[in-house]
């Protein structure tokens, strides 16, 4: 069982330095692009008042321009 882990392991790390190799600074990139919130996956800002700065929920609009 203790073959089969360590085995396990050093192929991981055999395809991570072969991807490493084939495609270097992809992985920091890709870190990048996230913290910049540049990803296709990131969400998007959410909607706020230019009025009293709270978040718009709906599309009614905010509160504080309803008198």
């Amino acid at each position: 069982m203790i073959k089969a882990v360590v085995f396990f392991l050093l192929m991981m790390a055999a395809i991570g330095m072969l991807g490493n190799v084939l495609f270097p600074g992809a992985v920091a990139r890709k870190i990048k692009s996230r913290l910049r919130g540049k990803s296709r996956f990131s969400a998007a800002k959410s909607a706020t008042c230019a009025t009293c700065g709270r978040y718009v929920i709906g599309t009614q609009g905010c509160d504080c321009k309803k008198d």
